[in-house]
């Protein structure tokens, strides 16, 4: 409660930040400016009864002016009350046209909140009571004599004229305004998109700035879809629509022949019943995503300054995502052995580091070091012997489990990091691989054979990465002096 308080008063009290509300509170501040003004002219009415009447009439019509400037809304009640108002105090003022001073600042501060065709609509209430008020002029008494209600109406072209000219000034606020919140929704997409390489970073940071874009221009809505067969399916929607969108929007039918990227007119008016209503819309094709659009649309038109943000958004996301996808690339390719695609030495001692670090990580490591392979080069030549440790790797890669991670450190050297494994389990994987390894090969030149020796080392605690390996290899050259295509696991 108390902080809403203070919301309040610094409503009330303080001069906003946006230029918008900036705006609102200035004229906000004239319209009870102007009825503090003319409260005196009411009071001296000639009958007290009817400037009582006018005094508090006015005072509620600064209320009502106040609701507005609180909740930021015209509401359509809101409006009426204060058409009512404005008529009650022409029935109870002499002459009528002292209304003039509180309905002129009145529709100046209506003017910046709503639409056009909703401000004339108050105007035209205002005007409408005003009538009905001078038709209960005569009515009060003290009121004697003309009216003088051609006067009154005679400034009623003044009061559209006004109401058209406060509205321009509103619109281009709004637009401004609007712009404004564009730009910096953009140039935070851009700063969050510096050094962000994560796909779904980019994902999601595209899909807040298309959101906010949507709600910084009025009736903007837009979805994102990959044109299919079956329809168009849906990945994300921005903008004030109805309601959820189906995961496929049938009847869309896509702008064919090259665009250059640029938006291209759309006939899908069957998508207005998903909209807030009836819209043009178009649709801009998606440079990184094959078969990608973003469907835009607008009541009466579609802003073009939201579909340039929205064309902004799919460029820079796109190329956020090829850069992600280029730097997956490279760091894939620099933890990845060329020739067979296993893991090479430096993603293996990563994570065996990693696993290392853990006090409760259970893990082995199995050494494999061909037996006999310069034989092969030598006799085959190195493109046999290539396509040897090929066959060699996808052998490894059959024999061990998905969670266990194969690598070539090099050479005829390979290696396998075995994790949450029995110890006699680890051993009979080890059996295993010596068996598959010994099996023919098929290499240019022929059919040829080599044998593995493997050792094996469990990780103890206390243990560092380093260690676990050295114990391996002391147990691979025991496997190699016992007489080759075997295994040994070490022991302290």
């Amino acid at each position: 409660m108390a902080a809403g308080a203070d919301r309040l008063r610094a409503r009330w009290w303080s001069r906003p930040a946006q230029l918008v509300e900036q705006t609102r509170w200035l004229f906000f501040l004239l319209a009870l400016l102007s009825a503090a003004l003319t409260f005196p002219a009411f009071t001296r009415q000639a009958e007290p009864v009817a400037a009582l009447l006018a005094a508090a009439v006015t005072g509620l019509l600064a209320l009502v002016w106040a609701h507005r400037y609180v909740t930021r809304r015209a509401a359509p009640t809101t409006d009426l009350a204060e058409a009512l108002l404005v008529g009650a105090i022409v029935a109870l003022t002499a002459p009528p046209t002292m209304v003039l001073g509180v309905a002129f600042p009145g529709l100046w501060f209506r003017a910046v909140y709503g639409s056009t065709r909703r401000a004339v609509l108050h105007c035209t209430l205002l005007v409408a009571g005003m009538v009905g008020g001078l038709a209960l002029w005569g009515a009060v008494p003290g009121h004697d004599g003309p009216s003088r209600g051609v006067e009154l109406l005679g400034c009623v072209p003044l009061m559209y004229a006004t109401m058209g000219g406060a509205r321009h000034l509103s619109n281009a606020l709004f637009a401004r305004e609007q712009a404004q919140r564009r730009d910096a929704a953009l140039a935070e997409f851009g700063r969050s998109m510096l050094g962000t390489l994560d796909r779904e970073e980019v994902i999601a940071a595209a899909t807040r700035t298309a959101e906010a874009v949507c709600a910084a221009t009025p009736g903007l809505v837009s979805v994102l879809v990959v044109d299919a067969p079956d329809g168009a399916h849906v990945l994300h929607s921005a903008g004030a629509w109805r309601g959820p969108l189906p995961p496929v929007l049938t009847g869309v039918r896509f702008p064919t022949g090259p665009s250059g990227g640029e938006p291209r007119p759309l006939g899908a008016t069957h998508l207005d019943a998903l909209a807030t209503g009836a819209c043009r819309w178009v649709a801009i094709p998606h440079p990184g995503l094959a078969g990608g659009w973003v469907l835009a649309g607008a009541p009466d038109r579609v802003a073009a300054e939201g579909v340039s943000a929205l064309r902004s958004i799919l460029n820079q996301s796109s190329l956020a995502l090829r850069n992600s996808e280029a730097h997956r690339a490279l760091a894939e390719q620099a933890r990845t052995d060329a020739l067979t695609g296993l893991a090479n030495r430096a993603a293996f001692t990563g994570a065996l580091k990693r696993a290392a670090a853990d006090p409760g990580a259970r893990f082995s490591v199995a050494f494999v070091d061909l037996d006999d392979f310069k034989v092969v080069n030598d006799v085959h030549g190195h493109a046999a012997g290539d396509e040897l440790l090929r066959r060699v790797a996808h052998r490894l890669r059959l024999a061990v489990r998905a969670g266990d991670l194969c690598a070539r450190l090099g050479g005829d050297e390979f290696a396998v990091l075995v994790r949450d494994l029995p110890d006699p389990d680890v051993s009979d994987l080890a059996g295993r691989l010596v068996e598959a390894l010994c099996e023919p090969v098929q290499v240019p030149g022929g059919s040829v054979r080599v044998g593995a020796s493997v050792g094996v080392a469990h990780h103890r605690p206390g243990e560092d990465a380093e260690q676990v390996v050295q114990h391996a290899d002391v147990a691979m050259y025991a496997a190699k002096a016992a007489g080759k295509n075997r295994v040994r696991v070490f022991t302290p």
